[in-house]
């Protein structure tokens, strides 16, 4: 195991052993809403333009020149590239077929992550809990993927946030269960840019708190990222027989419905696309009997 783990396995334990396949509730963490953009640390010019170089050749269909994209990683990544670590450990974790391909590496990876930790990147401490979780090239241990992951989402993570969300609302026994400790983390997670992470924040606004103009609120925020599960559920909320999945109790409207389903099409051919102004070109009707928000229903839904 890294010497740097050995050092923090227990730095949050005693407050936050609770977030794991029912583990027992000690203590509820300090709530502390932080985002990952005011945490990461600032990229070198130089080392970025690496870093999308190889990116472009990831994304060549066809053979991939992998030696290359390596190679450019790594030069970014001895200039403390963060998002250059996070993406080669990636690489290493399911291996790429190729002539050279890449090898499936656990150790590399685990140095990648690591170096991220030391960095003090908050998706490197997302990877460590996932990857203590389940146990992958390191000891499973649900209590250092509970700290890791406290310790990710204190520093801003999104991913890391919507865990603690999803623990507080859907992970404990019913009657401890705590919605409005989840729903801060959820808010926290909706208000940052990663598109997962808002869809995640809209779902739980459908299922737990049953708001559904807020709801709608953020999947149409995810859309504007570019998500198509945004696109799916604005596009299903106001078809004129709404299946099931996507009866937010709204309205049908045709117009709108053929809007939604022509944006989901553009981003179907072009998943690099995104509508910066949907939100503010195009907003949301009251819904019939919620408003704006079930909670204040002549409020619009604020981040």
């Amino acid at each position: 195991m890294p010497k740097l783990l050995t050092k923090a396995i227990y730095c949050c334990v005693l407050i936050i052993s609770f977030l794991l396949n029912g583990a027992v509730v000690m203590a509820y963490p300090t709530f502390l809403c932080a985002y990952e953009r005011d945490n990461n640390p600032p990229l070198d010019p130089q080392a970025e333009s690496w870093f999308q170089q190889a990116r472009i050749l990831e994304k060549t269909r066809g053979v991939k020149d992998w030696k290359k994209i390596v190679d450019l990683y790594e030069q970014a990544i001895a200039k403390d590239h963060w998002k250059a670590m996070h993406n080669l450990a990636g690489l290493y974790r399911t291996g790429w077929p190729g002539r050279p391909g890449i090898e499936q590496d656990t150790g590399k990876m685990l140095d990648l992550y690591e170096r991220m930790v030391k960095l003090k990147v908050p998706l490197g401490y997302y990877n460590w809990a996932v990857i203590t979780e389940n146990g992958r090239g390191v000891l499973k241990s649900d209590r250092m993927a509970s700290s890791y992951m406290f310790q990710a989402a204190q520093l801003g993570s999104p991913l890391a946030q919507i865990r603690l969300g999803q623990h507080f609302a859907f992970g404990l026994p019913r009657h401890k269960q705590d919605d409005d400790m989840a729903e801060k983390y959820y808010r926290c997670a909706g208000a940052q840019e990663n598109p997962d992470a808002i869809s995640k924040t809209a779902s739980f606004y459908k299922n737990a708190k049953l708001n559904m103009p807020r709801s709608l609120f953020y999947y149409q925020r995810a859309a504007s990222l570019g998500d198509s599960t945004g696109l799916n559920n604005l596009k299903g909320a106001f078809e004129p027989t709404p299946q099931p999945i996507y009866n937010f109790g709204y309205t049908p409207n045709e117009k709108l419905h053929e809007f939604y389903s022509g944006l989901w099409k553009e981003l179907r051919d072009n998943p690099k696309l995104r509508f910066p102004n949907l939100m503010k070109d195009h907003p949301l009707p009251p819904h019939p009997t919620q408003g704006f928000d079930a909670e204040h229903p002549d409020r619009r839904p604020e981040l």
